[in-house]
């Protein structure tokens, strides 16, 4: 198979749309680059745009008007969390007149970007706390933050007064004890429940769990890729026996779980410590 070209591979490993600006900044002369479009491995799609030959098309067209990806379609390219994929593309535009079906940002942007199409993260976390529903603008903002991307305090002073009441109760549920997205999510949950959380607690004789509720009752969560095989469920397993023996039962769930059916996981895990109590 023929290699690609190094511009070509570098504007693809940005999604195959790349600002010109960019390739040289990564050092990419001028002459290269216009050498690169001449021999067909890039295309020229407008002045300082261009764009491998198989370059997503959707993408492509959200980037052409002079817009940047933002809030969720940014921030898993950004090293962020998320919850799940957008069913729409999220872009910044300069006026909100960008064509085309895509969720439109507007606003003068903060922060500093990097290479590639995309609003930088500080950008990208405010977006995302004024646009996503409270849990996944959680999740990415605690991402950034873990990342020490962003601060809170950064966050706060840029989302000021009783206007910004509930982004900035977004800002405020933030924590600093979660290593997943699901951690996240279920720790939010069962605090906005009522139930005391604490994460990833080391237990003797069982080590590190993701979360105890109530001090009595472990909660094991199992993330987006998880695939169970035999070694997996028999060290499930022992942990689980384990915990009882420690005088924690367990109670596991799902991504599944979590997102889609939250009232009866609270009620699950409710009943539970009831029981334990």
């Amino acid at each position: 198979m023929q290699n690609l070209d190094p511009i070509a591979e570098y504007v693809a490993r940005y999604g195959g749309t790349l600002q010109v600006a960019d390739l040289v900044k990564a050092g990419f002369g001028s002459y290269r680059i216009r050498a690169a479009i001449a021999q067909g491995d890039i295309v020229a799609l407008r002045r300082g745009l261009v764009g491998t030959p198989n370059a997503d098309p959707v993408l492509r067209s959200a980037l052409m008007p002079g817009g940047l990806l933002t809030c969720v379609s940014a921030a898993k390219e950004l090293g962020l969390w998320t919850i799940k994929n957008p069913s729409q593309v999220h872009v910044w535009t300069h006026n909100g007149r960008h064509p085309g079906p895509f969720v439109k940002h507007r606003g003068q942007l903060l922060g500093e970007r990097g290479p590639g199409n995309y609003v930088a993260v500080l950008d990208c976390v405010l977006h995302a706390i004024r646009c996503r529903p409270r849990l996944e603008a959680l999740v990415i903002a605690e991402s950034a933050v873990r990342r020490q991307a962003v601060t809170r305090e950064q966050l706060l002073e840029l989302l000021p007064g009783k206007r910004n009441g509930v982004r900035r109760a977004v800002v405020k549920g933030i924590g600093d004890d979660a290593d997943s997205p699901l951690e996240v999510i279920a720790r939010d949950l069962f605090r906005t429940a009522g139930l005391h959380v604490e994460t990833q607690v080391r237990i003797r004789g069982l080590g590190r769990v993701d979360m105890i509720v109530e001090r009595c009752l472990i909660v094991e969560l199992d993330g987006f890729d998880f695939h169970w095989d035999r070694a997996s469920f028999r060290n499930d397993r022992k942990r689980n026996n384990a915990g009882v023996l420690s005088g924690y039962p367990t109670l596991r769930y799902l991504y599944e779980d979590l997102v889609f059916t939250p009232e009866k996981v609270v009620a699950e895990v409710k009943t539970a410590v009831r029981r334990v109590a």
